[in-house]
């Protein structure tokens, strides 16, 4: 058996791929050389022992048969035996709070851990401070008194927080519910398909539904928390608005489901449904009593990145749908302070960092609802949604190899993903996204999957499975185009080995920069044949898209149109526009209402593309005295941007940079102190420089 989480890490990675670079193995499993080694020595002693050809290790890369995949495959369906397991100090804690969560009401001496664990007291100990160093974060301890032995002290709200944002944090960042598994099975708890069974019955008698992580997820907290939710002694004094939650299905579906288990206390009810509120996917095309509040939302929100990115949708109805999926659930997690974990967060703000600016600006105006800043996972999430959305990729002719997708983390990663693999295999014609246990329905004419989490299930297909996240560094897709081609072959494109180049680069000249060259040469060649672009990669700049003669100051308008005409001439002059865009842009505010009005006394006039964008600009307009343009919450307008932007995502990098002029007051104070365009030029330069220097 695979008696540790170490040797449980190694053969998950190593499922991923036939053949592996020790140098890669050990980055992705965060081992030393001499720690991987012991657990590859320990993977080909078991495998010996039950009669297996160990794994091929030479030249620096490990060979894994199919075989041995299908050893490994068997042995990670069985359940392991508790008594064979040797828990390291990370999973002690957890299993040192999921011990004092779930039996509240035992008395617990360091005696009984020492039992429980096998280790000593000393460690024990240990364990115990920093169970506490982590608990503190939320305002929790873990205390001892001679009548209680230990127990946990906190309010009860954040004691269910710290376990649900526990077992989120292992089921993104892990995909492991080992150490949950291991405690259901030895302290003999609720069986895990017979929970999901009866809950999966009562989602589809009311119609809701989860995203597939999302159900497992809800399924373990649920077998944890049931103990707990089932005392009216154990309350969480959370404000509910009942008269408003009883009447939902949300509510009917927990209060069915907490019956079958004997709970009928109104708190635990409303709790549950606040959560299942958090969880289940939003149906926009259900009239649900929250319907029209969360639409109106949706709304806002879309309108306002509209009106920051210069971007204006051609399917409205398609964006509404698509943002109101994720965004009901997300209403509910900030309402009633639920955790999330995005595990792409960082990527998605390296990759998307100008969208990213972006959306959080979006979102500023409802934050106030929830009396607190949207926190940078739901931000990220949101940012996946509206960069699916922005994407143009174009459809691909059918071709020989045909890809499966499988992402069970909904639709915004599945958008992601989907962009990117159509982007790096044109080649290649996709079926999907779809989530996993929606695999087994379809039929196998399919030759490869790529899938975002390692699910046992997807290898028993037969088919070539790829582990990928549904953002990808550029060394991520180049190892990826590398796998995928070194299987299926590709006549028309074979990708080099970057390390081949290096160490010939080697045999000729020193490197100076090692990293920098090798991600800039795996950058090059997955790039594909793309036109040259005089631009960096991520679009232009601010400074780059306007100039002192598309800067005003001074100037008089009599209304708002007549602002906005103003604003457009220096555009109109230097033939980034047609006439026909600025009566757009004014027919569209009739229309629409003042959508362009972004922020107080700022307004960022701008129409589609087609309607006359004929080059990238934009220009900057200081009213003499500031006019009203029928914008309750931001007139009077003074500040004027007229956008010109001919391809639809082109200028987020200048969008991002110009959100962040918005918010500096030394700005304003510039623009209204100065008639010098060539100041306010250098300025924005300036602060250009010094952004892009911080990244």
């Amino acid at each position: 058996m695979i008696s540790d989480e170490r040797g449980r890490r190694v053969v998950n990675y190593l499922l991923e791929r036939s053949i592996h670079n020790v140098e890669e193995l050990e980055t992705q499993t965060k081992l030393t050389r001499r720690q991987l080694e012991y657990s590859l020595d320990k993977i080909n002693e078991w495998l010996s022992e039950n009669g297996e050809m160990p794994l091929k290790i030479e030249n620096n890369r490990i060979v894994v048969s199919e075989k041995n995949r299908e050893h490994f495959f068997t042995h990670l369906e069985k359940r392991l035996p508790a008594k064979d397991y040797w828990m390291n100090s990370e999973e002690r804690i957890k299993y040192l709070f999921l011990l004092l969560f779930y039996f509240y009401e035992d008395y617990f001496s360091v005696n009984h851990f020492v039992d429980a664990f096998g280790v000593g007291k000393t460690t024990i100990i240990n364990d115990l401070k920093k169970l506490n160093m982590e608990l503190a974060q939320q305002a929790i301890s873990v205390e001892y008194s001679r009548k209680m032995g230990y127990h946990l002290v906190g309010s009860e709200a954040s004691i269910r927080y710290y376990l649900m944002k526990m077992i989120l944090w292992d089921f993104t960042e892990h995909q492991s519910t080992f150490i949950y598994d291991l405690f259901i099975e030895k302290n003999d708890l609720a069986d895990f398909k017979e929970t999901k069974q009866l809950v999966e019955e009562k989602l589809e008698k009311y119609s809701i539904t989860f995203v597939e992580n999302r159900l497992t997820e809800f399924i373990y907290t649920f077998i944890f928390l049931k103990q707990r939710i089932s005392s009216e002694e154990l309350v969480t004094e959370k404000q509910y608005k009942a008269a408003a939650m009883i009447p939902m299905k949300e509510y009917q579906f927990s209060d069915e489901l907490l019956k079958s288990y004997g709970i009928s206390n109104q708190e635990a009810i409303l709790y549950v449904c606040s959560w299942i509120l958090g969880l289940s996917i939003g149906k926009p095309d259900k009239m649900t009593k929250d319907y029209e509040t969360i639409m109106d939302l949706v709304k806002r929100i879309s309108i306002r990145f509209e009106a920051l990115s210069g971007i204006r949708f051609s399917d409205e109805e398609k964006v509404v749908r698509q943002l109101y999926a994720h965004f009901r659930p997300a209403y509910y997690r900030l309402l009633f302070k639920l955790p999330i974990i995005n595990p792409l967060n960082v990527k998605i703000k390296e990759e998307y960092n100008e969208l990213y600016g972006i959306v959080e600006e979006a979102l500023k105006p409802i934050a106030s609802l929830f009396e607190e800043p949207v926190p940078e996972d739901e931000v990220a999430f949101l940012t996946m949604h509206f960069a699916s959305l922005c994407s143009s990729a174009e459809d691909r002719q059918y071709s020989k190899k045909v890809a499966l997708i499988v992402c069970p983390n909904g639709i915004g990663s599945s958008s992601i993903l989907y962009t990117e693999l159509k982007a790096l295999f044109p080649e290649l014609s996709f079926i999907g996204p779809v989530e996993t246990n929606k695999v087994e329905t379809l039929d196998d004419s399919y030759d490869l999957i790529f899938s975002t989490v390692p699910n046992v299930r997807l290898f028993y297909t037969k088919k070539l499975v790829y582990v990928v996240s549904p953002i990808m560094s550029t060394t991520e897709k180049y190892r990826l185009i590398s796998d995928v081609y070194t299987h299926i072959g590709n006549f028309n494109f074979k990708i080099p080995r970057v390390d081949k180049l290096l160490t010939i680069i080697d045999k000729y000249g020193q490197i100076e920069n090692r990293d920098g060259l090798e991600k800039e040469l795996a950058d090059y060649l997955i790039q594909g044949e793309e036109p040259s672009v005089e631009v960096p990669d991520e679009g232009p700049r601010l400074d780059q898209i306007t100039a002192p003669d598309m800067i005003q100051t001074n100037v008089k308008a009599g209304n708002w149109e007549e602002a906005i005409r103003l604003s457009a001439a220096p555009l109109l002059k230097n033939r980034k526009i047609s006439r026909d865009y600025i009566e757009t842009m004014i027919q569209t505010a009739k229309d629409e209402g003042p959508y362009m009005v972004i922020a107080k006394h700022v307004a960022l006039p701008h129409a589609r593309p087609e309607e006359g964008a004929l080059d990238l600009g934009i220009s900057i307009t200081v009213l003499d005295y500031p006019i009203i343009f029928g914008s309750k919450e931001n007139d009077p307008v003074k500040y004027i941007f007229c956008l010109s932007a001919p391809r639809n995502n082109r200028h987020l990098n200048a969008m991002a940079e110009l959100v962040n002029l918005l918010d500096d007051q030394h700005f304003y104070e510039l623009l209204d102190s100065t008639s010098d365009p060539q100041k306010i030029y250098a300025y924005i330069c300036k602060q250009s420089e010094l952004l892009h220097s911080e990244d």
